[in-house]
């Protein structure tokens, strides 16, 4: 490897560095580790196989430049160790040295391109994560080049881990507000599991919708806490087992704001406070607590408003029986452009609930 195509080298793994720890979502950290990869190794095939907690599974997670006929078999078990190569720092790997005999004989059947790829480890904290593949024999790389992939491995293998660890944070996140809202919800005993349905709902709504994957995590948790306003609301009234009175009624409707205020004590919610404030805005205008109307009303609140109502109508109320599925559907479609998104609805009519 020549002077120039050393720095260049460099600086790509440099830049590579800083692209895949930019961004704490799995999906995306794996998809930019398999293209940089390509670009950095001019590699026409890369795959990425993680190991299971138990190191005995080899699971191939993602791949670039493959067919899905070529991916039939994606796991292999009882996997031979090769934390050896992160001692023994720049060692590349064939799948001859991962797997077992009667597992490669599967691989050579099934997913014969592995033979032809070489692989670098996954480290984190000295200890083997998985692999990283590039279509390529050993022999056509010089030792600089192996030793830079080996390199890209270590990056990618800190950039998984970071995402995985923000992934489950996020989740128990969602797991303790999703607990919280249904301690909420349980001074109700008409209201339990509502939280976790409307999410359910709403992001069904927002699959047909094709939103990003960070309007649906905003819409997720902005349905798991639309109702955490109640928490300022006395029990005489949330509890009322009869019809409410004018008074009633002027309480409950505070239930959004208070829930707003709350979020706002809490850093970046901008979006999700706003399907919390504004879910019981109307699609006509005469929804409170600002009055908003068509596309006025976030579109957060406009999905959460149907998944809320519609669950209300399917569930025991003191007041009333649950619909069924197609019943709710008809009340609901009656105000169609007055109280609901008309648009929406009827694509939420339309789908699997």
């Amino acid at each position: 490897m020549n002077k120039t195509k050393l720095i260049d080298s460099l600086k790509s793994l440099h830049d590579l560095s800083k692209a895949i720890n930019s961004t704490l979502n799995i999906d995306e950290v794996g998809k930019m580790i398999l293209k940089k990869t390509a670009e950095l190794m001019q590699a026409e095939k890369v795959v990425l196989l993680l190991l299971d907690e138990t190191k005995m599974i080899l699971t191939l997670e993602k791949s670039q430049g493959l067919d899905e006929e070529e991916l039939e078999g994606t796991r292999f078990y009882n996997i031979r160790p090769f934390d050896h190569c992160i001692v023994h720092k720049g060692t590349i790997l064939t799948m001859d040295e991962v797997l077992t005999p009667q597992d490669l004989q599967l691989q050579r059947r099934k997913m014969p391109f592995l033979s032809e790829m070489v692989f670098a480890p996954l480290e984190i904290k000295g200890e083997a994560y998985g692999l990283l593949g590039i279509s390529g024999n050993v022999h056509e790389f010089p030792v600089v080049e192996l030793e830079i992939f080996c390199s890209l491995g270590s990056q990618a293998a800190i950039a998984l881990e970071n995402a995985n660890l923000y992934k489950k944070l996020h989740e128990a996140f969602l797991h303790t507000a999703e607990a919280l809202a249904e301690a909420i919800n349980s001074r109700d005993p008409y209201t339990g599991g509502h939280t976790s349905r409307v999410a359910q709902y709403a992001m069904q709504l927002a699959g047909a919708l094709g939103l990003s994957a960070k309007e649906k995590e905003d819409l997720r948790l902005a349905a798991i806490l639309h109702d955490i306003g109640k928490i300022g609301i006395d029990d005489t009234v949330l509890r009322k087992s009869g019809s409410f009175s004018d008074a009633d009624k002027e309480i409950m409707k505070q239930h959004p704001e208070i829930g707003a205020n709350i979020l706002e004590h809490v850093d970046e919610m901008g979006e999700v406070i706003k399907g919390v404030r504004h879910h019981h805005e109307w699609f006509d205008g005469s929804g409170y607590p600002e009055g908003l109307a068509r596309e006025n009303i976030p579109l957060i609140a406009r999905i959460i408003s149907i998944a809320d109502v519609y669950d209300a109508l399917t569930t025991d109320r003191p007041y009333r029986k649950a619909s069924s599925k197609n019943v709710a559907i008809k009340i609901m479609m009656a105000d169609s452009g007055s109280h609901f998104d008309p648009e929406l609805l009827d694509l939420f009519s339309r789908g699997e609930l």
